[in-house]
Formats: C-alpha cells, structure tokens, sequence
C-alpha cells in the first residue's frame, strides 16, 4: 500500500513539476512577443505600395497594391483539378449540415428570460475617467512606436515656371509643417528628404517614392493597458457596459 502511495505522490510531483515548466515556458514566450520588437518596412515607389512585416529586422512581404497580374505562364500552372474538387467538398459539407439541421427535433420553448440586470449610469466622472484612460493608452501607443529609415523623394511640377515654384512652395510649408507635428508624438528618423522642382521639361520624368520602417515593442502598450484596465475597474466605469 505504502508503494502505491508513494508512486501516486511522486506522479504528481512530476505532473505538477511539468505543470510549472509549461506555465515558466509560456511566461518566457509572452515576456519575449513583449520585449520583441515587431517591424514593418512600407514602400510607394511607381504607385504601387508594398508591404513587409516581422520581427528582429527580418520581414517577409504581406501587402501589395496593386496586386501584380499573373502572366500566362503562371495562369495555365494554375491547378484546376484541386480547384474543382475544393468546390465539390464545400458543396457536400454545405448538404451535409442542411440536412443535420433538417432531422434535428424542434427546439423546446425556452423558459421565460430573467429580467435584465441594471446598469450603472454613465456620469460625468465617468466619461472624464474613459477619456483620461484612451489618452494614457494612446500616449503610450504613440509612445512605443519608430519611424526610421525614412526615405522621401517628391518630384514637383508644373505646367510653367511659376506653376512649379508655387506648387514647390505648398509642399514644403504642408510637408514641414505635418513633420513638425508628428515629431511631438512619434519619433522618426530621416535619412533622405529631397523635394525636387521639376523646371525643365525636356529632364526625364521622375516618379516619387517615399519608404519606411515602422516598429514597436508591445511591453509599454501593455503596461498601459493593464494600468487603464485597473483603473477602469476601481471606478467601476466597467459597470456601465456590462
């Protein structure tokens, strides 16, 4: 008996060791998505924008516009085959679930609903404490993001002389001026910013492209989610939707 127990003891010891070095594993690999700062690298160049995002500096594409068309080549590769026989599985599964709906038995009336729990009114404290919280989140969101490798090239042009001078004056005093801004609430970091007049018309065209590289760590946003969260419910502002 006393070998019984003692196996029984020790096996839960070692489901509870295990228990542990999972939970250890997961905190460790949340702590890390934390700590990790996710990137995205944005490029316009020829009116088309492309999209690469990952994390640690290495990125793969994900978005483009406008998708590039498929050659020939690439449409007569195209399997129809499997095609063909994806629609006729979605069309067995779409009969199969209507008929298991069919031969289901009538629902039974459901018993009369209890009355509706009152919720707490929305006061003035409480909308001032949701927007004193979105401004703390936003802050910190702003806060934790990083635009750097910034590359801007803007060719500008007119239809005369004069056209071009005051098209290149508009630009500068709209693009410094919403830099300027920007700059309070997110950090960038220049390494091209080039507008160029495009005076003489016989030059080749230019064609404008601007890229980018945006990252973020989640620890701060968290962090101030959490503190929002907290707050939140110590006012018991979470009353008013719930």
């Amino acid at each position: 008996m006393s070998a019984v127990v003692s196996f029984l003891g020790g096996l839960a010891l070692a489901l509870v060791q295990l228990l542990l070095v999972l939970a250890a594993v997961l905190l460790a690999a949340g702590l890390l998505l934390l700590l990790c700062p996710f990137c995205a690298d944005v490029l316009w160049e020829n009116e088309t924008l492309q999209v690469r995002a990952g994390a640690l500096g290495i990125t793969l594409p994900v978005f483009q516009y406008p998708k590039p068309e498929p050659s020939p080549e690439e449409e007569a590769k195209r399997p129809g085959f499997w095609k063909r026989q994806r629609d006729k599985f979605r069309a067995w599964r779409a009969e199969r679930k209507r008929r298991r709906a069919a031969k289901k038995p009538p629902a039974k009336p459901r018993p009369e609903a209890k009355k509706p729990r009152r919720k707490a009114k929305l006061t003035l404290d409480a909308v001032c404490t949701l927007l004193r919280g979105a401004g703390r989140l936003t802050r910190a969101v702003f806060g934790s993001l990083r635009f750097t490798r910034i590359r801007v090239y803007l060719p500008v042009s007119g239809e005369d002389p004069a056209d071009t001078a005051l098209a290149f004056g508009r630009i500068n005093a709209w693009l410094y001026t919403a830099l300027g801004v920007l700059d309070h609430f997110v950090y960038l970091d220049f390494e091209e910013l080039r507008l160029e007049p495009r005076v003489n018309p016989e030059l080749p065209p230019a064609q404008a492209r601007v890229s980018f590289r945006v990252s973020a760590r989640l620890l701060f946003a968290a962090i101030a989610a959490v503190q929002v969260f907290a707050e939140l419910r110590r006012e018991k502002v979470l009353d008013v939707f719930l």
